[in-house]
Parts: C-alpha cells; sequence; structure tokens
C-alpha cells in the first residue's frame, strides 16, 4: 500500500522538508517492509494505555532519568527532547491525516529542538525504517474509520510505535508503557496527556534548590544568548531575562499539576547519582513495570548517554555531580534561597539552616534580602550590556540599546514581585509540594 500524502507542493518548510525526505526513501522503505509487519505484530496498538510523562526542575536529571528507562522491555520512549513537541505539533498541524503527521513529525521535531534529531546525532534511526514502520501501521489500521484514526492519543499511540519498531525494539507483552519525556512543567500539555491517558503518571525531577537555581541559571544564559537568538542576541526584539526566568521556573514548578497529585511523584537528582539502583527499584514499583538491572544503564536507543562537562565526559552516575554548587550565588542569595525554598529543603530531605525552622527569621531575612539584587540579576544585567547594548550601538539601534535602563529596572522590580508572592505562598502552607517516589 501506499500512504497518501497530500502536502506535497505546501508552502510550510516543515511539510516541505518531510515530503523530500519521505521521497529520498521510497526504494528503501520497500526492503524494510516484510520485517516492520511481522514486528508490529507484537504489539497491540490500540490498548497501549499506560503511560507516564517525565518533567524537570529547573535542571534536575530529566534526561538521565529517561536514559535509565530506555532499555527496559516493558517500556517504549523516544531519546532525548524528541517527544517534547508532540502535543504542539498536533495542534499546528490539525489539519493533517494521521499518516501525514508520522510523516511530517520527526522533521518538525528536528527544526524545534535543535539539540536532538530523529535521523541523525548519537541516537538516529534510519529514516528508512522510520517510514517502513509506518507503512506497516498503515497496511494494518489504514481501514480503520477516519475519526478513529484522528484523535490525538492515536497519534501518540502510533509514533511511539513507529519509532520503536523501527528500532527493531520487540516488548516484553503487547502494550508496553509510554514514556513521554516533555520535560518542560507546563498545565497545559499535562491536561491534554491525562485527558488522552486517564491515570498516566507524571515524574518530576528535583535537585537541591541551591544547586538547582544555580546550574538552571547557567543553562538559561546558555540558551538565551546561544540558541534562542541564533548566536546574535544583538539582533533580537528581546533583552536576556534568565535571572527572572530560573526564578520563575522554580517558584512555580515544585508542585504537581494541578488536580494530578496522586499520579505525581519526585525523583531526586542526588539519588539518581548516589543511589540510582535503590532509586530506580522504587520508581519501577511505583510506575508498575518490573525491576531490572537494565534499569541502571543509562542509554538512548541502546547507545550509551554520555555527559560532557568541562572538557570531562562520563555515562551514568557521577557521585560528584551531587555536591551542592553555587557558583552563580552569593551569601546573601543562598540565605534567602533557604528562607523562601525552606519547605521544599524539609520536604525533600536537603540540608539547611537549623534556625530558618522559625518563620519569624525566615520572614526577617527575606525582607532585608528581598530588597538587593541577586549575584544572577548582576549577571544578566552584564550580559544585556555586553551582548546586546554595546553592539546594537555600534550596529546603529539606537533605540534597543536605550531601552536597556527601564528593561533592567523593570526586571528588579518583577524579581521582587515575584519573590513576594512565592514567599507568601510558602508562608501561607497554601504551597503542596512534590512528594519523592
Amino acid at each position: 500500500m501506499s500512504i497518501i500524502i497530500g502536502f506535497g507542493e505546501h508552502s510550510d518548510e516543515v511539510l516541505q522538508r518531510a515530503y523530500r525526505s519521505y521521497a529520498n526513501e521510497r526504494g528503501a522503505i520497500r526492503a524494510h517492509a516484510a520485517d516492520k509487519r511481522e514486528l508490529l505484530r507484537q504489539y497491540d496498538v490500540p490498548g497501549m494505555e499506560t503511560a507516564a510523562a517525565i518533567c524537570f526542575w529547573g535542571r534536575s536529571g530529566s534526561l538521565l532519568l529517561a536514559s535509565y528507562l530506555d532499555g527496559h522491555d516493558d517500556v517504549v520512549m523516544l531519546p532525548m527532547l524528541t517527544s517534547a513537541g508532540i502535543y504542539p505539533f498536533f495542534r499546528e498541524y490539525d489539519a493533517l491525516s494521521l499518516w501525514e503527521k508520522l510523516i511530517a513529525y520527526p522533521v518538525y521535531s528536528d527544526m524545534k529542538w535543535l539539540e536532538s534529531t530523529f535521523f541523525k546525532g548519537d541516537f538516529a534511526i534510519a529514516a528508512a525504517d522510520y517510514y517502513a514502520a509506518v507503512h506497516a501501521l498503515f497496511e494494518t489500521y489504514g481501514v480503520m474509520p477516519a475519526a478513529w484514526q484522528a484523535t490525538r492519543r492515536r497519534f501518540f499511540q502510533f509514533l511511539h510505535v513507529a519509532y520503536a519498531v523501527a528500532l527493531g525494539r520487540r516488548p516484553a507483552n503487547p502494550r508496553p508503557m509510554m514514556i513521554f519525556a516533555p520535560h518542560l512543567t507546563d498545565d497545559v500539555l499535562a491536561a491534554n496527556f491525562n485527558e488522552d491517558f486517564p491515570g498516566g503518571r507524571f515524574i518530576h525531577t528535583i535537585r537541591d534548590p541551591i544547586s538547582a537555581i544555580d546550574s538552571w541559571f547557567e543553562r538559561l544564559m546558555f540558551l538565551q544568548i546561544g540558541v534562542a537568538t541564533g548566536h546574535r542576541p544583538d539582533l533580537a526584539s528581546w533583552y536576556l531575562n534568565p535571572a527572572y526566568g530560573t526564578m520563575q521556573s522554580i517558584l512555580d514548578c515544585d508542585c504537581a499539576h494541578s488536580g494530578m497529585e496522586t499520579l505525581t511523584r519526585a525523583v531526586r537528582f542526588e539519588d539518581l547519582h548516589l543511589a540510582p539502583a535503590a532509586t530506580m527499584r522504587r520508581l519501577a514499583e511505583w510506575l508498575g513495570i518490573s525491576y531490572h538491572p537494565c534499569l541502571l544503564d543509562s542509554t538512548f536507543n541502546g547507545a550509551p548517554y554520555r555527559v560532557e562537562s568541562g572538557g570531562v565526559g562520563w555515562i551514568g552516575p557521577k557521585p560528584a555531580n551531587a555536591r551542592r554548587r553555587s557558583k552563580n550565588l552569593n551569601f546573601a542569595d543562598r540565605l534567602m534561597i533557604f528562607a523562601v525554598l525552606h519547605e521544599n529543603f524539609v520536604a525533600w530531605n536537603y540540608p539547611s539552616r537549623s534556625i530558618m525552622h522559625r518563620r519569624w527569621v525566615r520572614a526577617g531575612i527575606i525582607a532585608v534580602f528581598w530588597l538587593i539584587p541577586m549575584k544572577m540579576e548582576w549577571s544578566n544585567a552584564c550580559a544585556v550590556v555586553r551582548f546586546q547594548a554595546l553592539p546594537s550601538l555600534r550596529s546603529g539601534r539606537f533605540g534597543f540599546a536605550c531601552g536597556v535602563p527601564v528593561f533592567l529596572l523593570k526586571s528588579r522590580l518583577r524579581m521582587m514581585r515575584l519573590i513576594a508572592r512565592g514567599t507568601r505562598e510558602r508562608l501561607s502552607g497554601d504551597r503542596h509540594l512534590l512528594k519523592p517516589v
């Protein structure tokens, strides 16, 4: 059978690239067809109803956790960030048929999430294998009514199975669990996921709050200066603001999605490095999958997931990473974080200062240091001047450059308001924090 693709002449760049990619593999697809059909028989695709989503709190090991789950034979998943675009893609390209969506999604994912791709890089699958898997799905389920095919749930199931079949994965049972890794904490996405898979689980990775803020600021600074601006922040239409973005994410994303409390557990970053076996055993029990030593292997698509920092690379747990880090925070910053996020330190069993157990002490510390810009804010201001204001002056973008002082003042006021709100929620006891597994 041939897949009907109606977007061959479409002006959309994603669809153009997807059509060319598929057309280039037509000859090779036929060579893989029989193998993919045979493998697909091992899956009960419509019956796959168990799923879990992985989200992060700052930079807290969500990719490492996903890599531990990769090799389990009762799990199917897409590696790295390749599943992050499923729900945005479905909304944006809703008019496409199921089969057109399956053909177009890999290109969409590659263009939107540049750090991880389907057909290139360390964890690539062969395009011909993937398209042959889509053909096998089409041959099996193409006769089903259009309304049955058109649902978001069906696209989610078929995409995961197409990927697993392309990879050659044979499941332990016909209905393996689908691990979805959006990483970002988003209430709308979570509601969509829960609607598609009622009872689906949410796993949030968490970290020592001092380290989480320090590391996430560093990551956001890198992304905003580089990836988000095409390495030309001086040409951006907006100013860099990773300091505010860091605190907003930390203060807003330390609890379960609305209404999902009973379906949610957290996994500590430090436990993934210091006690991976015990941690993955508890997680496997909560997810309802068997514990197996493969849950200690850090892989994607069966290939080792290698992490590199400062010119040093490693695979899997690295105990040194569990140490508290704070190079982007000074003493005053740390003191205020201990005060604002005291409940986080206690609920998640992270060491804090004993004096913080007194609410009046925490309130006093926040009242004093709330007025003083954090070290992150000073670093943020320096980056805006260095990478945006001065280059803009030299290139004649005077309006953009002259707007920097007003932006920095507004950012300070916004940060003060954000911290005040976060403090009020926590001192009043209205914040229901994530519960570690």
